[in-house]
C-alpha cells in the first residue's frame, strides 16, 4: 500500500479555477517581461503542488512549527517557491521551498504565489537546482545577529524571528568588547640651533609647505634608522662631531636642491613684489 504523504492534502482548492485563470492572466504580462517563455509567476493552491520524494534539507521540529505560526500570523508566504512544470505528468514539482509550502497547507492559505519554470530540465538539471538553494546561503555574522537580536524587545517578535538553538548558541558566545587604538611606537630626537639657524630652518620648512603634494606619505618608525643613518653619514663626510651641525647641513643640502630644481626661491632669496625700490 503507498504511503500517505500528510503534508499534501486532497482537498478541494479554496478557490474556483476561473479566479485562477483570473489572476494567473493578470501577471502573465509581467512574467513575459521578466523571464521570456523561460518561466512564469503563477497564483496556485497549495495543495496542488507536488512536494519532492527526497529532500535534503530538512528542519527541526521546532523549527518548522515556528515557521506554521508565522504562515498562520501572515496568512501569507513571505518569499515564493521555485516549481518545474514537468511536461510529462503536467504536474508542478517543487524544486525549492517544500517546507514554505508545507507550512501554508497546514496554514490553511488558500493560494500562494509561485514562480514556475516552464522551459525543459533535465533530471539532473533539476536536482542540481534543488541542491543550489539549499547549499548556496550565507552564514549569520554573531556579532551583528547578537545586536540585532537584543534590539527585538517584544517576545512574539522574537518567537517569529524563528532562531535556532544553534543561533542562540551564537549569541551566546559572543562577548562584545571596546578597546582602543594601540599606541603608535616612536622616537624622539633633540636639536638645539642658535638663533640663525633657527630661523633658516623655519624658513626651509615654510618653502617646503609651498609645496603642493599630490599625495601624502606617513614613514614607519622603521625607517627610524635610514633617518638616523643620514645624519651619522652627513657628520663623518663633513666632519660635523655635533647632530645639530649636521641638521643645519642637511638643511643646507636641501635648499641648495630646492634652487637648482628651481620649484621654489631658495630661502632668503628676494621676493618680487611688483614695486620699486
Amino acid at each position: 500500500m503507498p504511503r500517505k504523504q500528510p503534508s499534501a492534502p486532497t482537498a478541494s482548492p479554496a478557490a474556483p479555477p476561473a479566479d485562477l485563470f483570473t489572476h494567473n492572466q493578470a501577471l502573465a504580462e509581467v512574467s513575459r517581461t521578466l523571464y521570456g517563455d523561460n518561466a512564469r509567476l503563477e497564483v496556485v493552491d497549495p495543495r496542488s503542488l507536488t512536494l519532492l520524494k527526497e529532500n535534503a534539507r530538512y528542519f527541526k521540529k521546532e523549527t518548522f512549527r515556528q515557521l506554521v505560526e508565522n504562515v498562520k500570523h501572515d496568512r501569507r508566504l513571505s518569499s515564493m517557491p521555485l516549481c518545474y512544470a514537468d511536461p510529462a505528468t503536467g504536474h508542478k514539482v517543487v524544486l525549492s521551498g517544500n517546507h514554505r509550502v508545507k507550512a501554508a497547507i497546514e496554514g490553511a492559505v488558500p493560494l500562494i504565489l509561485v514562480l514556475t519554470i516552464t522551459e525543459d530540465l533535465s533530471r539532473s538539471q533539476q536536482i542540481a537546482i534543488q541542491l543550489s538553494h539549499n547549499a548556496l546561503v550565507g552564514q549569520d555574522d554573531a556579532g551583528i545577529l547578537s545586536h540585532l537580536w537584543a534590539q527585538i524587545e517584544d517576545i512574539n517578535a522574537r518567537l517569529y524571528a524563528g532562531l535556532s538553538s544553534e543561533n542562540m548558541k551564537e549569541i551566546e558566545d559572543v562577548k562584545l568588547v571596546t578597546f582602543s587604538t594601540p599606541s603608535v611606537a616612536t622616537k624622539s630626537l633633540s636639536f638645539a640651533f642658535t638663533e640663525y639657524e633657527r630661523d633658516q630652518l623655519d624658513q626651509v620648512m615654510e618653502e617646503l609647505s609651498r609645496i603642493h603634494a599630490n599625495e601624502t606619505y606617513v614613514f614607519p618608525a622603521e625607517q627610524f634608522q635610514d633617518f638616523f643613518q643620514l645624519i651619522q653619514n652627513v657628520k663623518g663626510k663633513k666632519n660635523i662631531k655635533n647632530g645639530s651641525m649636521a641638521m643645519v647641513k642637511i638643511l643646507e643640502i636641501v635648499t641648495a636642491h630646492l634652487e637648482a630644481s628651481d620649484e621654489i626661491p631658495a630661502p632668503g632669496a628676494a621676493r618680487e613684489t611688483g614695486e620699486e625700490g
